[in-house]
């Protein structure tokens, strides 16, 4: 068994062209699955996995009733997939059915959500809470006159506080700054699971 002379064996050229078409097909695949996409909040939204739809059909996507509504718990039907509050939005959105990001229009609504997220251990959520103008409104165009705002962040001041400059998304984080689960303005391009609803 020796080496001839001048140029590579044929079985090596194969394997090494295998070797390459495998690399290329992989990193093709890893390319598709977390390529960056934008949305209209300014930030980017992850693929769902393997780049898969959530395909939702009737019933089957209310995890829990409420007062009258139905509420759906992204992290129990994405593997734990976190999401731009656009990207939040739009995974509410797709499940068909006028399914949108929760929002809270009454104190015992709130205290439930606030149950929802520490009996699941959810360190934080995106809620359908956004800024407009100098005050806040709900994607679900229910009235915004509840206010479970923190008294600190990340600036150890009042929320909202807007410490980033662009913090036009609401999020309810888990004892984030030791203040209990409270509401906070965030920047839209961190990522978070959601709470969906639907009446």
């Amino acid at each position: 068994m020796g080496c001839r002379s001048g140029g590579t064996s044929p079985i090596y050229k194969m394997k090494y062209a295998f070797l390459l078409f495998c690399l290329l097909g992989l990193a093709s695949c890893q390319f598709r699955r977390f390529r960056p996409r934008f949305n209209n909040f300014g930030g980017q939204q992850n693929n769902f996995r393997g780049g898969q739809q959530n395909n939702f059909r009737g019933g089957q996507q209310a995890d829990d009733n409420f007062g009258g509504k139905s509420y759906h718990f992204s992290w129990r039907h994405d593997g734990g997939q976190k999401y731009t509050g656009g990207g939040a939005h739009s995974y509410c959105s797709r499940l068909g059915g006028g399914w949108k990001a929760v929002g809270i229009s009454s104190p015992d609504e709130g205290r439930y959500i606030n149950g929802i997220i520490g009996n699941n251990r959810q360190e934080y959520i995106w809620t359908g809470g956004v800024k407009s103008g100098r005050g806040w409104r709900w994607l679900t165009g229910e009235s915004f006159n509840v206010n479970d705002w923190s008294h600190t962040g990340g600036a150890q001041r009042p929320q909202p506080d807007n410490r980033e400059g662009d913090e036009n998304c609401l999020a309810i984080l888990n004892n984030f700054y030791r203040d209990g689960i409270k509401w906070h303005d965030v920047s839209c391009h961190h990522l978070k699971p959601v709470i969906c609803e639907s009446n």
